[in-house]
């Protein structure tokens, strides 16, 4: 068994990260998501952060399978909560072109380095779980970079849609 190149602990500042990128995609666009949800993603972010806290007090007798476990739970949680986010902005708010840009630019990346760093681990630790494929960093920054340019293609179509809007 090869020695992880990460603790643990790191899926859980990951999670931090993506329920705080989370909480300032949805204050950007508050016309858009409820007025409270910021403040449960938050929330979701200062719980992480108590449990970073609290973990070497309460975890230590453990093996290094359940700290993984414990951590990167709390990491697909932060994913869950922005795939609710978008799936509130499709099917409640029906803004599917909105929608579409928050999954290419928000949910996708974030679901996918939550895969490439739990990859990595299982890769370099014996944790059972099914079999994941190890993904590359080229997946990663493949995914940034589509989602960037998608994301700016959105913003222009937008724009030139209201422009058209204010002339008519």
């Amino acid at each position: 068994m090869t020695q992880p190149f990460f603790p643990p602990q790191f899926f859980i500042l990951l999670g931090i990260d993506i329920f705080l990128g989370g909480s300032i995609v949805t204050v950007t666009f508050d016309d858009h998501f409820p007025t409270g949800l910021p403040y449960v993603m938050d929330i979701g972010a200062a719980v992480g952060f108590l449990q970073l806290v609290m973990i070497p007090q309460y975890l230590t007798g453990f093996p290094t399978v359940m700290e993984f476990y414990y951590s990167s739970a709390y990491a697909v949680i932060a994913v869950l909560a922005v795939l609710g986010s978008n799936l509130y902005l499709l099917f409640v708010r029906r803004k599917t072109m909105l929608a579409g840009v928050f999954a290419i630019a928000a949910t996708l990346p974030s679901i996918l380095v939550v895969a490439y760093f739990i990859s990595a681990y299982t890769s370099s630790v014996t944790v059972s779980l099914p079999i994941l494929p190890f993904l590359g960093w080229t997946a990663v920054w493949g995914a940034f970079v589509g989602a960037s340019a998608i994301l700016v293609i959105a913003m222009v179509i937008i724009r030139m849609g209201r422009r058209g809007n204010a002339e008519a």
